[in-house]
């Protein structure tokens, strides 16, 4: 069995289609294809994910092994979060970025209208 087999036949296992997978992962349903097809390969980053929606190692993935692939213990896959979604974390980070350089801004610009003041009143 080769990759092109074993994606389609880890994505059949995991009762997706082709455009569920694809959304999962942020791409097209093509590249799907492709990859199922033996027209192209899923790079790196793509691998990871698949990786962690199938519960199989990247060896798997890439090489195969004659038994089955081994499963972790959790058997729902942890849907992935949106790519252009940011985490909870990062929007408290951007809030508190976001609060400091108005202050910064509103600051350097009550201190201009002072001293511009201070010239026509002193």
């Amino acid at each position: 069995m080769n990759i092109s087999e074993r994606l389609c036949d880890l994505r059949k296992k995991a009762g997706y289609s082709q455009e569920q997978l694809a959304e999962l992962l942020g791409i097209s349903r093509q590249a799907i294809s492709k990859w199922e097809s033996g027209q192209g390969n899923p790079d790196i980053d793509n691998i990871i994910k698949l990786t962690k929606i199938y519960q199989v190692s990247a060896d798997y993935i890439l090489m195969g092994c004659e038994n089955e692939p081994s499963r972790q213990t959790e058997s729902v896959p942890t849907p992935l979060p949106p790519k252009n979604e940011f985490s909870p974390e990062m929007r408290k980070a951007i809030a508190i970025i976001t609060v400091t350089a108005g202050f910064a801004v509103i600051t350097v610009l009550f201190i201009t209208a002072l001293s511009i003041m201070e010239k026509f009143v002193f």
